[in-house]
């Protein structure tokens, strides 16, 4: 029943966040036979190169098709951490918001379970996304693409999105433990996910403020880079599931000891 319930509760979001990534980095993708290395120019002519080194398109050997792929990876890792991060800060937050909370706590389990059971599903959902929008370039580069280009490169910059989205659902998930209201929790939540992509942007366009990007997990995992070196950074990876289960960690043992009356 809880299974049922939450697979529900959930798809909308999944569903409208995946159709618009896969859309983005089919059309995207879709581009790079027409433009190929005429892309460079125009950029050049329509955008600062500050604002290209900001959203990862600057210094990209646009010749590869691969290329074309890291203009659709800040898009779509902000999209993803704002899908992720409302989902996951509604995970137990809605059932105090909805006064469900007595009656789902009373289930003949453990409450730690019960939260735990609800991540998952909520985490699946994610992945899920991840997996399509991945399914969806693959097919992509088959379609429209004729030379050759880095699968691997494609499988960590997945692999990139499917982390970076799920420390923001850690993030929300320990937000929403600090209030009972989905509201205010979810609100909050999605604008620390477009506060840190703000701040990515203005730390690649200001260098003085460089050590600030630590901050940001959108810096941790960079599209161009991983393009440029098919390699994702171990110590930002590392960071990043540590900070995750921590995360985790603390917001299931709030809401356990939570008074379901909040």
């Amino acid at each position: 029943m809880l299974f049922k319930r939450e697979l529900k509760r959930n798809f909308r979001a999944f569903a409208v966040t995946t159709l618009i990534s896969s859309f983005l980095v089919i059309y995207i993708i879709s581009m790079a036979p027409t433009f190929g290395t005429d892309i460079q120019q125009i950029l050049d002519m329509k955008m600062p190169k500050e604002l290209q080194n900001a959203i990862g398109m600057k210094g990209l050997d646009y010749s590869s098709a691969s290329s074309f792929y890291a203009i659709a990876f800040s898009y779509v890792y902000l999209f993803l951490g704002i899908y992720v991060a409302g989902a996951f800060a509604a995970v137990v937050s809605k059932e105090f918001s909805d006064k469900t909370a007595e009656y789902l706590f009373s289930l003949p389990a453990k409450r730690s379970r019960i939260i735990i059971t609800k991540l998952m599903i909520t985490g699946l959902y994610a992945l899920g996304s991840v997996l399509i929008i991945y399914i969806a370039s693959l097919v992509s580069f088959a379609a429209f693409i004729d030379q050759d280009y880095s699968r691997a490169a494609i499988a960590l910059i997945a692999l990139a999105w499917l982390m970076g989205s799920l420390f923001f659902g850690a993030l929300a998930f320990f937000i929403s433990s600090l209030t009972a209201q989905s509201k205010s929790a979810s609100l909050v939540s999605i604008g620390v996910v477009v506060a840190m992509y703000l701040l990515q942007v203005i730390i690649s366009m200001n260098g003085d403020i460089g050590f600030l990007k630590y901050i940001s997990p959108f810096d941790w995992f960079k599209g161009s880079d991983i393009i440029r070196y098919e390699s994702l950074d171990l110590k930002y990876c590392l960071v990043c599931l540590l900070m995750s289960a921590l995360l985790i960690w603390g917001g299931i043992r709030r809401f356990v000891k939570m008074d379901v009356l909040v």
